[in-house]
């Protein structure tokens, strides 16, 4: 219990000092655009001498609009059009273990993800890193504490102009970093679904 408890004074520590910062301020309302949840289902087979690593994930989507920063650094018009989307995505979640054995996971996953409206449909595409702890013990990974690698694709559906559901493919890998050994990493891949309001 207190290694958890010393992981999300991690995270709200990292939310202080982001809120402090121009191109992320939690203090201006402007640069929140997407508000949401997700859940879904993620499986690793490769697991030695144990069944499927399976985790079905419950969490927070936070969307920020970084297209003031790139702005900043005129990178191009290409981003910045009024149908792209172009967010610092941060993904606070838990997630029950229910493979190889009942267990738990609970981590923060920070994302960048691009994408283009078409009429009631935006596709994207993400990519990112994170933190996670789980209490699952593998011969994969000889540390509860990781980091995450990830990668996913998929759309969102707008039912009105501010609502929208998405369906989204997910790939994880998380080891240690080589802090420890073994490190071979754990690699669950699956579906998201999600509902997110965004901001005006």
């Amino acid at each position: 219990m207190r290694q958890i408890f010393k992981f999300w004074l991690i995270i709200f520590l990292f939310s202080l000092f982001t809120s402090s910062s121009e191109g992320f301020s939690l203090e201006k309302p402007e640069s929140v655009k997407e508000f949401g949840f997700f859940t879904g289902g993620l499986r690793d087979g490769t697991l030695s001498e144990k069944d499927d690593y399976v985790t079905v994930p419950v969490g927070l989507r936070l969307g920020f609009d970084i297209k003031p920063l790139i702005k900043k650094f005129k990178v191009g018009d290409a981003f910045l059009k009024k149908r792209n989307m172009l967010e610092f995505v941060a993904e606070p979640y838990i997630a029950g273990v229910i493979s190889p054995d009942s267990n738990f996971e609970t981590g923060c996953g920070l994302l960048l993800r691009y994408g283009y409206k078409f009429g009631k449909f935006l596709p994207f595409i993400n990519v990112g890193t994170g933190l996670q702890y789980t209490t699952q013990h593998t011969r994969e990974e000889a540390t509860q504490w990781c980091f995450q690698v990830q990668a996913g694709a998929g759309f969102y559906y707008f039912f009105e102009k501010n609502k929208a559901v998405s369906f989204e493919y997910r790939f994880r890998h998380f080891s240690n970093a080589d802090t420890k050994e073994p490190n071979k990493g754990v690699d669950p891949y699956g579906f998201y679904i999600g509902f997110s309001y965004f901001f005006n």
